[in-house]
């Protein structure tokens, strides 16, 4: 038998749960979770993309721009990927009470496992297209703090 870990390590469970939850335990995920919240951690994991003229963008947030649109950093196609792909980590916790969710290492590491879902979904969706993969700590374009964001290469 040859056992494949959880992209979440043994560390990161204790440092996110208390030493004895266990995280393998599904019953204490369910318990805590509801259905509602488990599709929308699926939705941030599985973002809906759009490919316009062979850029490829988070739907989400593309909405905000017109396609011609320039944006005020670098206007190549590359650049523009980065700049609307652009995620604050920060964002998602913005009307958290929890204090787990302000610190900083685990942003870090939140934005680490998303960005391994991102590429798993890109790769699928465009397996002949190389992408880059970016996490910041301190911040990218107009946002502050810990941000994710793809283009292609």
């Amino acid at each position: 038998m040859k056992i494949y870990q959880s992209s979440i390590t043994e560390k990161e469970n204790s440092v996110i749960f208390s030493d004895y939850i266990n995280i393998d335990n599904y019953s204490y995920i369910g318990n805590k979770l509801s259905l509602g919240d488990i599709m929308s951690i699926f939705k941030l994991i599985s973002p809906t993309l759009i490919n316009i003229n062979g850029n490829i963008y988070l739907k989400e947030h593309f909405d905000g721009y017109s396609q011609d649109e320039n944006n005020r950093f670098d206007n190549s196609p590359k650049g523009k990927e980065k700049y609307i792909n652009n995620f604050a980590i920060t964002d998602l916790f913005y009307f958290s009470n929890d204090q787990k969710s302000r610190d900083k290492e685990l942003q870090i590491t939140l934005g680490e496992k998303i960005l391994m879902f991102w590429k798993i979904r890109l790769t699928d969706l465009f397996p002949n297209i190389e992408f880059e993969f970016i996490l910041s700590e301190n911040g990218l374009y107009d946002e502050s703090d810990v941000c994710i964001t793809f283009c292609q290469k």
